[in-house]
Parts: structure tokens; C-alpha cells; sequence
């Protein structure tokens, strides 16, 4: 494996490291990283840049050139492998792609540990959703105002305190 590979690899688990979605960190022993851009142009594999079968990742482009947010979803879903041996390759499916709970799990994962923290208390609880709008700005949105009047829709950020607070994954 090329020092690309791992480099990506490492900063991809150090991120992933900062989360507690399961009881043992991500286990790197046999995981690889590799690009075949020929993969990707068969019909099924041609909508992704990255796809990964157990302890393999493989990436559409060069290894030098694959962003770090796709390396951390793929080892998201390693990890994921890694505890749900059966399960995980299985929810797929009978509970498809989009909505599948692996892929909003690593979309999640890669999302929480990509940026700083700018939204205070929101970029760490359950009820923030970001708002991306067509223009690039990135709004956060709290969903415990559906249920609550309470809480501003979009609070003002950042936010210090708040008594809704909830720390999720």
C-alpha cells in the first residue's frame, strides 16, 4: 500500500476515533485502500467514487487525489463491518441505498468530524440537520422546534447554551 494510502487512512481514523458509534474504535489491520477507476466504469459501480467490500476500499480516482470526507465515509463503513459482519452488507438489500441507515450513519460521521465547530452546541446534538443551500451557505437547522415552540427553527448561532441539548451520533 502506497504512504498515500495510509497517510489517508490514518487521518481518516483519527477522525472517526473522535466518535463513539461503537464499543472498539475501528480495527486497521487489514484494511487497504486502493484505486481502480476500471470498476468504476462497469454499469452498477458507475454512480459512486468509492465502494467498499469489507476491509477493501476502492476509489474511483488516484489515491493522492481522493478527498479525505470520501476515504472517512468508506472506513465508516469498515467499521461498520466490522460489528455488524451479516447485517451490514445485508441492509442493503431490503433497505436499499439512499435512506439505508450505513449510509446516513457514515454521511453523519464524515459530516460531524469534517468541520470545525461553528454552530456551538448544535454541531453536537441529535436535533441539528444542516440546510445547505444552492448558493453553498449552511444553515443548522434544530428539528426539536417541530416538536417544541420552544426552540427557534434556526437558532442564532453560535449557540452556548441550551436546555434542549441532546449529544447524539
Amino acid at each position: 500500500m502506497s504512504s498515500a494510502a495510509r497517510d489517508k487512512l490514518a487521518r481518516a481514523k483519527a477522525r472517526l476515533d473522535t466518535l463513539d458509534l461503537y464499543p472498539r474504535p475501528v480495527r486497521m489491520r487489514r484494511v487497504r485502500l486502493v484505486s481502480a477507476p476500471w470498476l468504476f466504469r462497469l454499469p452498477w459501480f458507475r454512480r459512486f467514487d468509492g465502494y467498499t467490500m469489507w476491509d477493501l476500499i476502492l476509489v474511483r480516482a488516484p489515491v493522492a487525489e481522493v478527498g479525505d470526507d470520501l476515504v472517512t465515509h468508506e472506513l465508516c463503513h469498515v467499521w461498520q463491518m466490522q460489528h455488524h459482519p451479516l447485517a451490514m452488507p445485508l441492509s442493503y438489500l431490503y433497505r436499499g441505498y439512499s435512506a439505508n441507515p450505513n449510509e446516513v450513519q457514515a454521511r453523519r460521521a464524515t459530516e460531524l468530524t469534517a468541520r470545525e465547530q461553528r454552530f456551538g452546541l448544535c454541531d453536537s446534538c441529535r436535533f441539528q440537520r444542516l440546510v445547505r443551500t444552492g448558493r453553498g451557505s449552511v444553515f443548522t437547522l434544530c428539528e426539536r422546534a417541530k416538536i417544541d415552540d420552544a426552540f427557534p427553527k434556526y437558532p442564532r448561532v453560535p449557540v452556548t447554551e441550551c436546555r434542549g441539548h441532546e449529544p447524539g451520533s
